[in-house]
């Protein structure tokens, strides 16, 4: 008796087995969005509507299984190994492509020309305003009217996030002369100290060097 006979005894078992693949999908989402992680009831959801998207992603593979050994999927001895790695492979892959569609603001941005949302798929203004403005270096005006210029490798996206990774850093002074920051590479700049935040376009002697 293999692990899968013992498994199928029980339906609670089945049930998770059958939702595996969205746990898997879900799961690669989750982790290369900034969204908030669903809890309770919304896992599940998730999870149930991935399971549903891998099993039609899957049958052309499993057609090509079928095409290729006629009976392989037909043999109890491999039916499961086979069908759950095929699950999991496409399930890893649909994932990767949700969060890539995800981060892109691909689907909402058709929605938005449809005239159907006026969302997007970013959590915050704060991070649309960071991804529509990519090619872009940033003024962070601080507290005590500081403001310092730079370009923003990193920037928060999530609640526990709550920092600015500033690279090629200079303070600005008085009729915007900069003010280089000898010695220092990196600076790391608390959110909380952020009061507001210009976009400014990439210098050509920047674009140059990229």
């Amino acid at each position: 008796m293999n692990l899968f006979t013992v498994l199928e005894s029980s339906e609670t078992i089945r049930v998770l087995l059958f939702l595996l693949p969205g746990f898997v999908a879900a799961g690669v989402f989750q982790a290369l969005v900034s969204n908030p992680k669903p809890n309770g009831i919304e896992v599940i959801v998730q999870a149930f509507v991935f399971t549903m998207f891998v099993q039609l992603a899957a049958l052309p593979a499993f057609s090509g299984i079928e095409a290729i050994w006629p009976d392989i999927l037909s043999d109890d001895k491999w039916k499961w190994e086979i069908s759950t790695s095929v699950l999991v492979l496409v399930a890893v892959v649909l994932g990767l492509i949700s969060a890539r569609t995800w981060n892109r603001d691909w689907l909402h941005r058709h929605l938005r020309d449809w005239g159907l949302t006026r969302e997007s798929s970013y959590r915050s203004a704060q991070y649309s305003a960071f991804a529509y403005h990519r090619d872009c270096f940033v003024v962070l005006h601080l507290k005590g009217e500081r403001r310092l210029y730079g370009w923003p490798q990193e920037w928060p996206s999530r609640v526990e996030d709550q920092h600015f990774l500033m690279v090629k850093c200079e303070w600005l002074k008085e009729a915007n002369k900069r003010e280089p920051l000898e010695g220092v590479s990196h600076m790391l700049v608390s959110a909380s100290e952020v009061e507001m935040i210009e976009f400014l376009p990439m210098p050509s002697d920047e674009q140059d060097t990229e």
